[in-house]
């Protein structure tokens, strides 16, 4: 009986210890890594013209071909096939429904895939897309002979800039970008092909080209050659950017102020009159105190020569007390161009910033500037 019941205890105990599995141990495990929040996602924010995904209207020298292999995107691309013995070969694409790019000449492109057997091939084209559904009318259109020497045998991705100086524009005013319907691409070979040669296109996309870094004309960051009526400040608390900004103050008594900087070399500011704009940032103590002047940006090294300039009349109504980004078009319908050709964006390096006060001023005022950039409006 003693036996028995040593026996029987021994069980029970024993089948009350938990048993371990090591499905249940969780010490080896990791957690898995963190999110990385610092790179944002990339958007395609792009309009699609032809994904090249159906024959849909497509039109080639013989028959268009849908193939299904190699393709840069989707599910095919658009294949044309040069006979041996001919020495032209087009792609023609007519939608039915326009598309809205949703840019301007100013930041839009064309893009898309382009496949060539041989480059040596080819001799001269153009790449032409329209509005109007025909080739020659609300037209922008690039030389192929300048796009040739930058393709190497395969697919090539093409990116062409509607405000590439070299876009051929129809004089009928260019395209409708809100209603794009047509794109041709045609060429010649140097003669005859002795083979037959393939090409291809692929993923037809309308972009927004991605803005230029602006240029810096002053940084404001030293006295330099800054001039005021009296003595420029560096101030170093308040600034918009970097170390300190640059201040003048107006006496009591006085009613002119202004800025003038000659800059030590010349800027490129890599924009055209089109496409750029002047900002800076301008401290303005009391708004009420101002009553006219101009902005003046050069390239003569002086103020009165190859300059745009903009009336203060008609921005002081647009300022506050405090800081205000003062934003200038190149092209605004109110900037005023010298006779002389006006500025050349190449070179710049003179500004000078000049405004009078509706009578003596009877309180000290403080003006200043900051940051003085051009950047792609």
């Amino acid at each position: 009986m003693m036996v028995c019941t040593i026996l029987i205890t021994g069980f029970i105990l024993g089948s009350c210890n938990k048993e371990k599995y090591l499905s249940r141990d969780t010490s080896l495990l990791k957690p898995p890594p963190p999110v990385d929040t610092t790179t944002p996602p990339v958007i395609d924010t792009s309009a699609v013209f032809d994904e090249c995904d159906a024959l849909g209207a497509w039109q080639v020298v013989g028959s268009p071909t849908l193939v299904t292999t190699g393709q840069k995107q989707g599910t095919g691309f658009i294949q044309a096939t040069l006979a041996s013995g001919q020495s032209f070969e087009q792609f023609i694409d007519l939608l039915t429904t326009p598309v809205n790019t949703k840019v301007t000449m100013s930041t839009g492109e064309l893009k898309f895939w382009f496949y060539v057997q041989d480059v040596s091939q080819l001799k001269d084209g153009q790449i032409q897309f329209s509005s109007s559904g025909a080739p020659d009318n609300n037209r922008v259109g690039w030389d192929l002979t300048k796009i040739i020497p930058t393709l190497k045998n395969g697919w090539n991705f093409l990116q062409l800039k509607f405000s590439d100086p070299n876009a051929e524009i129809t004089g009928d005013g260019g395209p409708n970008l809100a209603a794009m319907n047509f794109l041709k691409i045609f060429f010649d070979t140097n003669s005859n092909v002795t083979t037959a040669q393939n090409y291809g296109v692929d993923d037809i996309r309308i972009a927004a080209v991605p803005p230029p870094p602006p240029v810096e004309i002053d940084n404001c960051d030293a006295l330099g050659a800054w001039q005021v009526v009296g003595s420029p400040s560096l101030v170093t608390t308040g600034q918009k950017q970097g170390t300190g900004f640059i201040q003048a103050t107006l006496a009591v008594g006085q009613s002119f102020e202004q800025f003038i900087d000659a800059l030590p070399a010349p800027v490129n500011t890599t924009q055209t009159m089109a496409s750029g704009q002047f900002q800076f940032w301008f401290y303005v103590q009391d708004v009420s105190q101002l009553k006219d002047g101009q902005i003046q940006f050069s390239s003569s090294g002086a103020p009165d020569n190859n300059r745009v300039g903009w009336d203060l009349t008609k921005i002081i109504p647009t300022l506050k007390n405090g800081w205000n980004h003062v934003q200038l078009s190149f092209s605004d319908p109110n900037a005023e161009i010298t006779g002389d050709g006006g500025p050349d964006l190449t070179a710049m390096n003179f500004i000078k910033i000049f405004f009078d006060t509706t009578g003596n001023v009877t309180t000290a005022q403080n003006y200043g500037v900051d940051d003085f950039e051009v950047v792609a409006k």
